[in-house]
């Protein structure tokens, strides 16, 4: 717009000169406009060669992130010529909440320019930065000249993930590879202790290298493992949430589901998800790092968009569930026939952990309603003896999922 009104401003003095030149036949008004007519295309030639011999481009040092941490790009440019470049600007269109800063720089002959550039990540989705554009142009602005360099780069801000060193799943009756204080008779992997036999031990528990050594038969106990599988139901309904922006209830949930599911895998357990957002998303219980990787990239892109009622959900789950296995429920639901639908997991040897994700807080004005209807839904869960944690706005996750026993009201 700028280069567009100087060369309007040019072209009403060029007009006005020329004007007055043929009026009056004036020779100095001629010499001006003479003058002005080499200045406009010694200026346009200045900006059609002034991207001759420059090469450009970036990289993104971190394209997979989480919300808190700095996006960085390495940006470099090259002047092959023997001319200096006074000015270049280099940028990228992107569709981050807040950009690549760009840069205007001026680059020597034969030289060269480089630099790193920050931007804080402040909101969890995949962006796109478009290609590297690059402009420069004559002294006076009339003129400018850009070329395109590279390919789009695609960027994904996972939810940030909290530390949960004290998270504790609740107990399920299986056996597996989590430590208990309780001894197990059937055999697992946990071998805690061994001790002397006694008539009705079966002889697959004998331990022989300590039979030998006491001179009498010593048969191993085992430890009884907490649980084995997760499955994280994350209740995206939009009813359930509250709040806008980064201060919206479903950021809390989105972050607890992915600092959970982290968690349990460093754990060596699977974990699986249901996620009931417009479209339901189903990730079926596995372990390692690619299910990790899926998981964080489906909350990072999930939003609370879905319709369907999480007492639907719940009872859509169930069969996937087998015995032995842990649900953990997330919600900002104050509805309580969910609760109902979980009571019958405890007789299927399925443990049950909700985090129940205080939406009324996420809002400017929280009103007794919405306190009484929270402390409604506690009160049913503690009735049904079914573990629970409770976020509110300006929790920190980690002390509120990891740092004190799940609550019983």
């Amino acid at each position: 717009m700028l280069a567009l009104l100087r060369q309007l401003r040019f072209v009403f003095l060029g007009t006005v000169l020329v004007v007055a030149a043929f009026s009056t036949g004036i020779s100095f008004l001629f010499f001006l406009v003479y003058l002005l007519a080499a200045l406009v295309l010694g200026s346009w030639l200045y900006a059609r060669r002034g991207l001759r011999g420059l090469r450009a481009g970036y990289h993104i040092l971190n394209p997979r992130a989480q919300v808190g941490d700095v996006l960085e790009g390495v940006y470099r440019i090259d002047n092959a010529t023997r001319w200096a470049k006074p000015w270049v600007e280099l940028w990228n269109e992107s569709t981050l909440p807040a950009p690549l800063p760009g840069r205007a720089i001026g680059v020597r002959p034969l030289g060269s320019r480089q630099w790193l550039a920050k931007v804080g990540l402040t909101r969890r989705g995949t962006y796109r930065l478009g290609p590297l554009r690059v402009r420069t142009g004559d002294p006076f602005g009339l003129f400018t000249s850009e070329m395109v360099v590279g390919q789009p780069t695609g960027v994904v801000v996972f939810p940030k993930v909290h530390p949960l060193p004290h998270w504790r799943l609740p107990p399920s009756p299986v056996d597996g590879t989590m430590q208990s204080r309780r001894r197990f008779d059937a055999s697992s992997p946990l071998v805690s202790t061994i001790r002397p036999y006694v008539h009705g031990d079966a002889i697959n528990k004998i331990h022989w290298l300590s039979s030998v050594r006491h001179n009498e038969l010593h048969v191993k106990e085992f430890d009884l493992e907490q649980t084995a599988d997760l499955w994280i139901t994350l209740d995206l309904e939009r009813g359930s949430h509250a709040g806008a922006g980064d201060r919206a209830s479903v950021e809390a949930a989105v972050s607890a589901a992915a600092s959970i599911a982290v968690h349990t895998l460093g754990e060596n357990r699977a974990v699986g998800l249901t996620a009931s957002s417009r479209r339901m998303q189903v990730l079926t219980p596995d372990r390692g790092h690619r299910v990790e990787q899926k998981i964080l990239h489906l909350m990072a892109n999930v939003q609370a968009d879905g319709s369907q009622p999480l007492a639907e959900v719940v009872v859509g789950t169930l069969p996937q569930l087998r015995r032995g296995m842990t649900l953990c429920l997330i919600t900002g639901s104050t509805e309580r026939d969910w609760v109902r639908a979980l009571a019958s997991l405890r007789r299927r040897g399925i443990g049950t952990v909700v985090v129940l994700v205080d939406r009324a807080s996420f809002v400017e004005r929280e009103d007794e309603d919405s306190r009484a209807e929270l402390a409604a839904v506690r009160h049913a869960l503690a009735e049904y003896d079914i573990a629970h944690h409770v976020v509110a706005a300006g929790d920190d996750l980690g002390e509120a999922l990891g740092g004190r026993q799940a609550v019983r009201v």
